[in-house]
C-alpha cells in the first residue's frame, strides 16, 4: 500500500508540473494537439498506478517526452503560419451578415441545434440579432451582435469615464497576497492603515481588493 501511495504521489507531482510547463491555456482553451497530449498524460500516468510491477522511470521518461515535442510544436507554431495552421486551424464564420452559412456548419459537422446552443452559452437568444459569428479553433464561438442589439459604451454615450484599472485581490481569506499587492503598488503599510481605518482585523477579512485610484472594498467573514 505504501509504495503504491508514493508512486501516485510521485506520478502527480510530475504531471502537474509538466501540465505547468505546457502553459496556462492547457487548463481552459485546449487546442487539438493539446488536447491529444493531454489526454497522452493522462493515460501514461494512470497506467504505473494500477500496476506496481510497471517501472515508474519509464512513465516518467515517456510525459517528458510528450511534454518537451508539445513545447517543441508550440514553438515551430509562433515561428510557421503554415505549420500552426496545419496544427491548430483556421477560425470558420458561420453566421456572415445576419445569415447562417449552413456549407461552413456543414464542414465543421456542427448542426444549426449545435449552432444555437453555441448562441445561448454567449446569452444570445435570437439568431437575428447576430452579424457575426465565428468558430475559433479552440471550439468556442465568437459572436458580433448587430448595433441595434449591442449594449452601448461610454464612447456611444459620449462619456469619458476615470480608468480606475483593475482590481487587484489584496487579502484573501485573511492572508495578504504578496503579489497582488506589488501589482497594485500598494504596501502592507496600506493595508495595515487601511484596516485600522476602518476597525477591521487581519483575520476578519474575506476579500480585500484596490485599484489604481486608490479605491478599496473589503469584504468581512461571514458578511
Amino acid at each position: 500500500m505504501a509504495v503504491t501511495i508514493i508512486r501516485a504521489f510521485i506520478l502527480y507531482a510530475v504531471v502537474v508540473i509538466l501540465l505547468r510547463l505546457m502553459g496556462k491555456r492547457q487548463i481552459g482553451e485546449l487546442q487539438p494537439a493539446e488536447f491529444v497530449i493531454t489526454m497522452l498524460i493522462s493515460e501514461i500516468a494512470a497506467i504505473p498506478m494500477q500496476d506496481n510491477r510497471t517501472p515508474i522511470i519509464n512513465s516518467v521518461i515517456a510525459l517528458f517526452i510528450l511534454v518537451s515535442l508539445e513545447i517543441l510544436v508550440s514553438v515551430i507554431n509562433l515561428k510557421s503560419v503554415k505549420i500552426r495552421g496545419l496544427m491548430q486551424g483556421h477560425p470558420v464564420i458561420v453566421i456572415r451578415n445576419g445569415t447562417v452559412d449552413m456549407k461552413a456548419l456543414a464542414k465543421l459537422r456542427i448542426t444549426l441545434n449545435d449552432l444555437l446552443a453555441a448562441l445561448r452559452q454567449k446569452d444570445v437568444f435570437d439568431v437575428t440579432q447576430v452579424s457575426y459569428a465565428v468558430f475559433e479553433t479552440n471550439g468556442q464561438i465568437s459572436v458580433l451582435l448587430k448595433p441595434q442589439f449591442a449594449n452601448s459604451t461610454a464612447k456611444d454615450l459620449k462619456l469619458n469615464p476615470k480608468d480606475s484599472g483593475m482590481p487587484f485581490a489584496v487579502i484573501c481569506d485573511g492572508t495578504i497576497i504578496e503579489n497582488a499587492l506589488n501589482e497594485s503598488g500598494k504596501d502592507e503599510e496600506f493595508i495595515k492603515s487601511t484596516l485600522q481605518k476602518q476597525n477591521v482585523p487581519l483575520d476578519e477579512v474575506l476579500i480585500m481588493t484596490v485599484d489604481n485610484s486608490g479605491t478599496v472594498t473589503i469584504l468581512r467573514k461571514g458578511n
